[in-house]
């Protein structure tokens, strides 16, 4: 009985190891802010050279792949360049690109590919894009947002006034100055750990060679 359940456990093994190698990573693109509704649109903060965007907390573990500006219609297109940039919650530039006129058009916003970067899960951010002279494209504050579920939205950012492209350090409540988006994957299926994968080998090892204790004491 027991040499039968050592080599059932023996055989299963490399079956489970080719289970959990083949578990490989899922990962998907997706826009951090989906959808907004209502609210105003402004085309400069004081009207000077200013940097304005939103925060957010990181609810997975994220790549960004590109940053965006909002282009609201396709009959009144965007029609500046906008230098767009992303901080730890602390100032640090982790990212920054300039968002083109012709830059790839998705759903409502523009986006410039990266070198990506990733922000980890239950830390905080910040997104701003430069808002410059002769301010002739908008941004959204919006009566509500619709964001991917992978980050929380937590408030609206600025810098002071003529500071131009620089940290939004200024956070105040609200849905967010939206002229800036980005882009991002995730990883939805964690890779086993080496651990597991030693504790699988060893469990089909310990079954061969019990197998084979229990024949060479038969055969004794």
């Amino acid at each position: 009985m027991t040499v039968n359940v050592l080599k059932s456990l023996s055989m299963a093994a490399p079956l489970v190891l080719a289970t959990t190698l083949l578990s490989a990573p899922s990962v998907y693109a997706d826009e951090a802010i989906q959808s907004l509704t209502g609210g105003s649109s402004f085309s400069a903060f004081n009207g000077t050279n200013q940097t304005i965007g939103w925060s957010f907390t990181a609810n997975d573990n994220l790549s960004v792949t590109a940053l965006g500006f909002y282009d609201q219609t396709l009959a009144n297109p965007l029609s500046q360049s906008h230098l767009v940039g992303l901080w730890t919650s602390d100032g640090n530039l982790l990212a920054s690109t300039t968002v083109q006129t012709t830059s790839p058009l998705t759903g409502s916003f523009r986006y410039q590919d990266i070198t990506s970067v990733n922000l980890l899960a239950g830390m905080s951010y910040v997104i701003g894009a430069a808002i410059t002279s002769p301010f002739s494209d908008i941004y959204r504050v919006p009566a509500s947002v619709s964001t991917a579920p992978e980050i929380t939205l937590t408030g609206s950012a600025r810098n002071g006034s003529s500071q131009g492209f620089s940290f939004p350090s200024t956070l105040t409540a609200g849905n967010g100055r939206i002229g800036p988006n980005f882009k991002f994957e995730v990883v939805t299926q964690a890779v086993p750990e080496p651990t597991s994968l030693i504790g699988i080998l060893g469990l089909g090892a310990f079954g061969i060679t019990s197998v084979r204790k229990r024949k060479q004491l038969v055969g004794e």
